[in-house]
């Protein structure tokens, strides 16, 4: 095993705005942890379907290949895999990815972040994904824009592998490591010419099952008056939407992947998130958290919405509240 990071805590500040009749959304993070991160150096294992197992030893890795524990029964099952599929064979490959990468957000702020913290060791190596990985623009033009050699692999034949660097999760939801997160925003910056971020972008969502906004009309003509830009950016390749976000200094959305762009802000910009007013879970909490690792200002409005849980529910923004924290945040 090598230690690439050690465990530390952080203290996290308040949002911008905060209002203490909110702490219930805010009080688990006021200090979080930051896990060990570490790789593992692993000779003669096989991938089979999205595990990785070590038949000689009889162990599974699981607790760098899946968010929750595999049961004993999926373990037999894929033991029968093993033994029952047609195999191919790879000298040296590298692992960054659970059972939740296949998102925007998990995919910069967790998968990439494992992919540099073995950085130093993956010379030779290259990172293999599942099929379905290729389908995702995301993916692949982050890979390219990274250098990063990749194969991808069919589930369906099992992947004898003869050196695998296997590197561990970052960290639960909302957990972040900071060190990694500013690599990675250098990664995406190098050779670019420094302007100052002017710009204020809205991240506008087309309707979807959930996270819909019932007054967008009404939260449009506010936005407008403040000046701020509506921009989908589903209809952004990864690069245009990086070339946005160093231009930004403020950015808003309603909770939801796309504020996960903060990324390739520049320190001191502002974040405005539309919040439920009655969850503070560890996944409503993560944009939060990561403006707070990122040196960003952190604002935010709570909302009546239709469901208790934000992933469940649609909301309608108060714009009452908006445009006290837009006069807040330009100090109007």
């Amino acid at each position: 095993m090598e230690i690439v990071l050690k465990k530390s805590s952080v203290r996290r500040e308040k949002p911008a705005n905060y209002n203490p009749e909110d702490d219930h959304l805010f009080k688990r993070y006021w200090v979080s942890n930051r896990p060990e991160c570490h790789i593992l150096l692993l000779k003669n294992v096989t991938v089979v379907w999205y595990s990785i197992l070590n038949l000689k030893k009889f162990k599974f890795y699981d607790e760098y290949t899946a968010y929750t524990k595999i049961k004993n029964i999926t373990k037999l099952k894929r033991i029968g895999y093993f033994f029952l599929k047609k195999s191919i064979k790879i000298e040296k490959a590298v692992w960054i990815i659970d059972g939740f990468s296949l998102n925007y957000y998990h995919w910069f702020t967790e998968c990439l972040p494992r992919l540099l913290m073995a950085e130093k060791f993956i010379k030779g190596h290259q990172l293999i994904l599942p099929e379905k990985f290729k389908d995702f623009s995301f993916v692949r033009d982050s890979l390219d824009y990274l250098g990063i050699e990749t194969y991808y692999f069919d589930p369906f034949v099992n992947i004898k592998i003869s050196q695998l660097i296997l590197t561990s999760e970052i960290g639960r939801m909302a957990e972040y490591q900071k060190e990694l997160l500013f690599k990675l925003k250098e990664k995406f910056n190098l050779d670019e010419v420094p302007i100052e971020p002017k710009r204020k972008i809205f991240i506008a969502r087309k309707s979807a099952k959930a996270r819909n906004i019932l007054n967008e009309k009404e939260l449009f003509d506010v936005l407008s008056q403040f000046d701020i830009e509506i921009h989908y950016f589903d209809d952004y390749s990864l690069s245009i939407q990086i070339d946005l976000m160093k231009e930004t200094h403020t950015l808003i959305g309603i909770h939801g992947a796309g504020l996960t762009n903060m990324l390739f802000m520049p320190s001191g910009g502002n974040v405005l998130e539309f919040r439920n007013g009655i969850d503070g879970g560890a996944s409503t909490n993560c944009y939060f958290n990561l403006a707070s690792e990122l040196g960003l200002n952190y604002f935010y409005t709570t909302n009546k919405s239709t469901d208790p849980k934000t992933n469940h529910a649609d909301f309608e923004i108060d714009l009452y509240k908006l445009k006290i924290a837009l006069n807040a945040m330009f100090k109007i």
